[in-house]
C-alpha cells in the first residue's frame, strides 16, 4: 500500500485513514456527490462503528454490553449519546410523518381519593399534556430516575451514576426503538393501532430484562425485586409526584 499526503495536516502516512489528524485518504480525491452522502451517514447514524451491531446485542445481550463499555471496551460499539440521539430522532419521525397515538395515548389516569376531585382533575390534564405535548420530558425522567434508584439499590457493586446513566442511555433507546417496531409491524399486519397496555408491557418487559442482564452479580430473585423497586420508584415520580406538584403550582381544570 502506498503512502499518501494528508491534505488536511501534510501528514504522510499509508492507510485509510491519516494517523495524525484522522481524515480519510479518499479526501485526497476530489469531492463525488457519493462522498458527501456516505460521510453523512455515517456521522449522522454511526454505521461504519457498530449502529446495527450495538442494537442486536442490546437485544439479545444487554448486560454484556453495558459492562463492556462501562469497563472500557468501547470502540465495537456505537456511542451511547449518539444511539440516544438515533432513536429520538426515529421517535420524532415516525411522530411527524405517521402521527402515532399510541406513543402519547394515555389509560385512563389514576384518581387518588385523599386528593380533590379539582386536583385530581389537573393531575389528569397534566397527565396527558405531558404525554402529548411534552414527551421529552417523559422521555428525560425515565432516562434520569432509573439509574438515581440503582445508585442506591445496587450500591454494593460501585458503580457511579455517570456509568449508571451511559447504560440507561443504550437501555432506553432500544426499548424505545423495539416500542416503534412493534407499533409498525402491528399496524402493517392488522391495520389498527396497537393497544397502549401491549406498548406498556413491551417497554418494561425490556426494561426489566436488560437491567437484570446488567446487575448479575447478584442473586436473580434480589435483583428482580430491586428492578421491580427502581421501576415502581419510576412509576410514583411520573405519575404521582410530577403531575402533582404540576398541578398545585399551575391547575388546570377543564
Amino acid at each position: 500500500m502506498k503512502n499518501s499526503i494528508c491534505k488536511n495536516c501534510n501528514n504522510q502516512f499509508c492507510g485509510s485513514y491519516c494517523s495524525n489528524c484522522g481524515q480519510r485518504v479518499i479526501a485526497n480525491k476530489r469531492l463525488k456527490f457519493k462522498d458527501i452522502v456516505n460521510d453523512f451517514v455515517d456521522n449522522a447514524f454511526n454505521i461504519h462503528k457498530g449502529l446495527f451491531y450495538t442494537f442486536w446485542n442490546l437485544i439479545i445481550k444487554p448486560g454484556i454490553v453495558g459492562r463492556a463499555f462501562v469497563s472500557g471496551q468501547r470502540k465495537r460499539f456505537t456511542n451511547p449519546v449518539r444511539y440516544l440521539i438515533i432513536a429520538v430522532a426515529i421517535q420524532a419521525f415516525m411522530d411527524y410523518w405517521f402521527l402515532n397515538p399510541e406513543l402519547t395515548e394515555q389509560p385512563d389516569f389514576i384518581s387518588f381519593p385523599f386528593l380533590s376531585e379539582n386536583v385530581n382533575n389537573s393531575m389528569a390534564n397534566w397527565n396527558h399534556i405531558l404525554a402529548t405535548q411534552y414527551s421529552l420530558i417523559h422521555n428525560l425522567s425515565m432516562i434520569l430516575i432509573y439509574p438515581a434508584a440503582f445508585l442506591v439499590l445496587f450500591k454494593k457493586l460501585k458503580y457511579n451514576f455517570t456509568e449508571l446513566l451511559t447504560v440507561n442511555f443504550y437501555y432506553f433507546s432500544t426499548g424505545l426503538i423495539l416500542t416503534l417496531f412493534a407499533i409498525t409491524v402491528f399496524y402493517g399486519i392488522t391495520g389498527n393501532n396497537i393497544p397502549v397496555p401491549v406498548i406498556i408491557l413491551v417497554t418494561m418487559s425490556y426494561v426489566i430484562w436488560s437491567n437484570m442482564s446488567f446487575f448479575n452479580n447478584e442473586k436473580f430473585l434480589k435483583r428482580l425485586l430491586k428492578v421491580l423497586t427502581a421501576m415502581l420508584f419510576f412509576i410514583l415520580f411520573r405519575v404521582f409526584f410530577m403531575v402533582y406538584i404540576l398541578s398545585v403550582l399551575f391547575p388546570i381544570n377543564q
